[in-house]
């Protein structure tokens, strides 16, 4: 790599080592770095080149996240195979790689995992179903197993289904005050799920933002996620200040 101003340096490292740097903001780091083709390098090479030319060591949790975003740009898998899926948002949500281990992914975890899926790897615009229907019916389990009377609006790419709260039946919902009583409660849910998604998208704008880019403007490049987030139905409470 050639040598870079400290200051280009130090912004990149920053990105590789700080422990709430989310995938895809490492993936466009390593990307400016060292072009595209550091993505068909095998996971032992980007970890080597990075750390000799950075001066660091790599903490576990951030090359994972690192090495899901990765997968995301370079392959179908997200979309294609339900326990790549699963072990994807896993990863990308920060939990740590347990090989062997079955983790099922829960509602906020599947919805944060889409959502980097669809800044890094969007689908066809004419794609009315990127997920295979294994993938679609965990996500409408893992939903109901929470109780969600509704979806939260990122997992409806995942589901597509406007009438997901006529499909589900509850114990109540033959009593409409109780059943009204338990929407209520379960809205509240959803609502803090889509909050929690806002605002790691607003901190993922700010750390793209924050790369000291050698090719493209990193605010236009965040400016960018934020319309195919916006496109999705995704809100960043950050959305109207930049």
């Amino acid at each position: 790599m050639p040598t870079e101003p400290s200051v280009t340096r130090r912004g990149i490292a920053a990105a590789f080592t700080d422990e709430e740097s989310l995938a895809t903001t490492m993936v466009v780091a390593l990307i400016d770095t060292y072009g595209t083709e550091a993505l068909r390098w095998s996971p032992t090479t980007i970890r080597l080149e990075t750390e000799h030319d950075f001066s660091f060591k790599w903490d576990d949790g951030n090359f994972d996240r690192l090495m899901a975003g990765v997968v995301l740009v370079t392959s179908d898998r997200f979309y294609k195979s339900l326990p790549d899926f699963i072990e994807l948002c896993n990863i990308l949500s920060g939990d740590a790689v347990q090989p062997g281990v079955f983790a099922p992914a829960d509602a906020l975890e599947c919805a944060w995992g889409i959502t980097e899926a669809l800044l890094l790897s969007p689908p066809d615009d004419d794609d009315e179903e990127p997920f295979v229907p294994d993938i679609r019916g965990y996500i409408g389990e893992v939903a109901k197993s929470e109780g969600l009377l509704s979806l939260p609006d990122i997992l409806r790419i995942g589901i597509q289904d406007e009438d997901w709260r006529a499909r589900v039946n509850y114990e109540f919902s033959d009593d409409p005050i109780m059943f009204d009583s338990i929407y209520q409660a379960e809205a509240g849910k959803v609502e803090e799920i889509n909050s929690i998604i806002g605002a790691r998208l607003s901190m993922l704008v700010r750390q793209v933002e924050a790369l000291p880019l050698k090719n493209g403007n990193a605010s236009k490049l965040a400016r960018g996620m934020l319309s195919t987030a916006g496109k999705a139905g995704v809100t960043s409470r950050q959305s109207l200040l930049i």
